[in-house]
């Protein structure tokens, strides 16, 4: 039966364990019938579950394939303490050890000021002080992530990636738009996930923040989609002709991008209809016109340069939207929507080594048109890694 675990557990099983765990899949894994796929998934610092539409996504998109695929979530959180005076004290210990990494990554930064990829120097650093915070650190989360076949980065309903990794002028913990320690914490934590998931040639999905930290690794740089402003832009709207299932999708600009229903919290997603890049769809899909529903919720994107390791599969559909302003379906482009939003190339969804990274939230949509076929994707990637049959 598939359990979602509190972290606490986890980390006390690593702190107790004489011998590092195998990072070899285990038998289960390499049986044609049966592939037991373990799972972490790591939520926004604020949540204690894994987003229930991610869960449902992968069980749906399991049932499509000839192996039989059983996920097993875990979940990663320091922030949220367990349910037992031993889980706790060790999550406490665990996120002491989070907040003394801050100043070391602070440091290095100031050390190396103008730097376009802080990770790189935080790995040199690593490697020249092994007792340092930050080694501790890494071997921990490298001790939890050798157990599992899979790692998920949600998205976040935080401030999102700590700019002092991407932005070669910030090297302070709280920054005039809002970032701050928990922020930096984070996106520590997030980084060496997909590191060491990467060298492990683990399968990784990151949706939304989890897409960006994946950008941020192979050293790219985040970008605001517009000039930070405090109390938002007032709901500014723009509405452009659609291909398919309606006739039109509205963009709205508030203290962040959307493409959500108003006056819900933005909790309901608008239709914004795109059609399924090829790098989804199997040889026998290659000539079908299939359609995603993208959703979005951001005020950062991924933007120029492009790490030359990233394999880019789509733009944001307002990527350099001047270039598209006489294209037929912009030409009802708001004016003042125009004068808020940036003129900049925005990557949408990426391949990066052995990560997908998606700006939207395909789990949100699963059922609409062929959304669906992401996540159909990312199990064909999982089986074919772990000896499946698809």
């Amino acid at each position: 039966m598939l359990s979602i675990k509190r972290f606490g557990i986890i980390f006390f099983a690593v702190i107790i364990a004489i011998l590092p765990i195998s990072c070899t899949p285990s038998s289960t894994i390499n049986s044609e019938k049966e592939i037991e796929i373990n799972t972490l998934v790591i939520p926004s610092r604020n949540h204690t579950r894994m987003q229930p539409e991610i869960y449902y996504a992968f069980m749906d998109s399991a049932k499509n394939i000839k192996s039989e695929i059983i996920f097993d979530f875990d979940l990663f959180n320091p922030f949220i303490y367990g349910s037992d005076d031993n889980s706790i004290a060790v999550n406490k210990e665990l996120l002491d050890l989070f907040y003394d990494c801050v100043d070391e990554v602070v440091e290095i930064k100031k050390s190396n000021l103008k730097t376009s990829n802080l990770l790189n120097n935080v790995q040199i650093y690593i490697k020249e002080n092994p007792e340092s915070h930050l080694a501790q650190a890494y071997r921990i989360i490298e001790n939890i992530m050798n157990k599992y076949q899979f790692l998920v980065v949600e998205s976040s309903d935080t401030y999102g990636a700590h700019p002092i990794f991407y932005d070669s002028d910030i090297s302070v913990i709280n920054t005039p738009d809002g970032a701050n320690e928990k922020d930096l914490i984070e996106a520590i934590y997030d980084l060496f996930f997909v590191d060491i998931a990467l060298a492990q040639n683990k399968p990784i999905w990151g949706t939304c923040h989890g897409a960006q930290i994946g950008y941020i690794h192979a050293g790219g740089k985040l970008g605001r989609l517009f000039e930070y402003k405090k109390d938002g832009y007032n709901n500014i709207e723009f509405k452009k002709s659609a291909p398919k299932y309606i006739k039109e999708e509205t963009w709205r600009i508030d203290t962040m991008l959307y493409t959500q229903q108003p006056g819900t919290n933005y909790s309901k997603p608008l239709i914004t209809v795109y059609m399924v890049p090829d790098t989804y769809k199997t040889d026998n899909q290659k000539y079908v016109e299939m359609y995603l529903n993208k959703d979005f919720q951001h005020s950062f994107g991924m933007i120029e340069p492009i790490p030359e390791q990233i394999e880019i599969i789509s733009y944001h559909p307002l990527s350099q939207y001047n270039s598209n302003i006489h294209d037929k379906q912009y030409q009802t482009f708001n004016k003042s929507f125009k004068n808020v939003l940036k003129d900049q190339v925005i990557v949408d969804a990426y391949r990066y080594k052995t990560m997908l990274g998606t700006q939207y939230h395909p789990q949100y949509t699963y059922n609409d048109m062929e959304t669906s076929i992401v996540f159909d994707y990312l199990v064909r990637q999982i089986a074919n890694r772990y000896g499946g049959m698809i």
